[in-house]
């Protein structure tokens, strides 16, 4: 009786030394959310890139992105474990411009007018002048699978984009992550709506610009935005005689108002000094640019980032 007894006490108690750390493991709080929000703003999306380098070599934990416009190109082909060298490439080579502004456009434009003789006993198109499919061949030719799907991606990842149907911004978190990138990058009037379930859709930033509401409302414990507005700088007259000079003031403006409260819910803010970098050139040294001052911006906010996760207990890597 007295050996059968010992063997049972023996029995719980290695019983107790195999399970009790792991229940002790899955009792263990969940480390706190970091979300990252991307904002829009074309070549300046170059930024994005620099500030996504600096975090993944200082091991900064990013737990969900959400991006408009560039923010959401950049944003979400990282997601897809897209090299950023190569997200880089095809802003510095000019082919991800080109897709907004193709050769010739200005003949698009001067027969834009009379279009519907085209179309004649025919369905017409949504209005754009450029049909988008560009665009959407670039986005391909960089993702591992052309038919991703954003439920598919390691890091969750949403982009904004504004129903043309409702006139809302919405928050696009599943379905092809190619049509959800173009979807939210798509500049109205310059490329065709993308047509996603019965919804028509442009870019985000007519509405909602910097999702930093969004990042909030995923459940983070801390967010981080990139807002990469031009530095509204004094310009001289003269410069206004260029209709990109004034296209490029006008929605330079647009997105800082847009902005100027969304980076309130942040916990940090990353602000790259983008001075008069335009939102389309093909230009590899506004790239360039961008990007340096991107990782220039996340270097400087590394220590608050730093701080802000170790009040939470998240444990960081030191560099020496």
């Amino acid at each position: 009786m007295k050996k059968s007894f010992k063997a049972y006490f023996v029995a719980i108690l290695a019983c107790n030394l195999v399970f009790l750390p792991v229940l002790a493991s899955d009792n263990e709080a969940p480390r706190p959310k970091v979300a990252l929000a991307l904002g829009g703003g074309g070549v300046r999306g170059a930024a994005h890139i620099g500030v996504l380098r600096v975090l993944e070599r200082e091991g900064i934990p990013i737990d969900y992105v959400v991006g408009n416009s560039m923010g959401a190109v950049v944003g979400g082909l990282h997601c897809a474990n897209v090299p950023l060298d190569k997200i880089q490439s095809v802003l510095s080579d000019g082919s991800l411009v080109s897709a907004y502004l193709p050769r010739f456009l200005w003949c698009r434009i001067l027969f834009g007018p009379v279009r519907n003789v085209f179309y004649m006993g025919r369905d017409k198109p949504y209005a754009g002048l450029v049909s988008g499919e560009k665009l959407k061949a670039i986005i391909d030719g960089l993702l591992p699978d052309p038919n991703m799907k954003v439920e598919d991606l390691k890091v969750p990842f949403s982009s904004i984009a504004v129903n043309l149907i409702d006139g809302q911004a919405h928050v696009l978190s599943e379905g092809r992550l190619d049509d959800v990138l173009r979807a939210s990058a798509t500049i109205p009037l310059l490329l065709r709506p993308v047509p996603i379930d019965g919804n028509l859709y442009v870019d985000g930033g007519i509405r909602n610009n910097l999702p930093t509401g969004e990042a909030r409302r995923s459940g983070a414990d801390i967010v981080i935005s990139v807002e990469i507005d031009n530095d509204m700088k004094p310009i001289a007259a003269s410069q206004f005689t260029s209709y990109r000079t004034v296209f490029d003031r006008v929605m330079n403006a647009t997105l800082e108002q847009l902005d100027e409260d969304k980076v309130h819910g942040a916990d940090i803010v990353v602000r790259p000094e983008l001075v008069n970098i335009p939102i389309l050139s093909k230009d590899w040294r506004y790239v360039d640019e961008a990007v340096s001052k991107g990782e220039a911006a996340a270097i400087k906010a590394l220590p608050r980032i730093r701080a802000r996760l170790q009040q939470l207990g998240i444990a960081l890597k030191t560099n020496p």
